[in-house]
């Protein structure tokens, strides 16, 4: 099986997406294994998937954050909910922003990851999702989680 890489941004740990028999896939890591190894999990996905990861920072910072639950709670050596994952798409990437800000009042997501990426705290507290990655970077920023978490 040949796998290319379709699009992946200048941080190794965002989720990419890879193309595989023809099949697109966004792949991604987080969790760890018996050794403290990153696990990676695919999930299928669509061509207005690639698109919108492409050219929406915000979007696919938030994609990130909904998966990375997901991720953690399949443990060591359980596989990823894909039924939840794939649930998450569609509204992450392609829905409007009350259709994402509503998602994310009822799903668990890493608030700590987008604060790393230069989210704007208070938008963040008031569920102004995509307001609050406007200033949002690829490039992580855990000194901003540390000023976050003292506060």
């Amino acid at each position: 099986m040949v796998r290319e890489v379709v699009f992946a941004r200048d941080n190794v740990w965002m989720p990419c997406v890879i193309g595989e028999q023809g099949r697109l896939w966004i792949e991604v890591v987080g969790g760890a294994d018996a050794l403290h190894d990153p696990r990676q999990f695919t999930v299928p996905a669509s061509e207005a998937h690639l698109e919108a990861i492409r050219h929406d920072l915000a979007r696919h910072l938030l994609l990130w954050s909904a998966l990375l639950p997901l991720c953690v709670a399949a443990r060591i050596r359980d596989p990823l909910d894909e039924t939840a994952a794939v649930a998450l798409l569609d509204p992450i990437l392609l829905g409007t922003p009350a259709d994402v800000e509503a998602l994310f009042r009822s799903i668990a997501w890493d608030r700590r990851r987008l604060v790393a990426q230069g989210a704007d705290v208070e938008l963040l507290g008031r569920g102004e999702l995509l307001a609050a990655l406007r200033p949002a970077t690829v490039r992580s920023d855990w000194s901003l989680v540390e000023r976050y978490d003292r506060a």
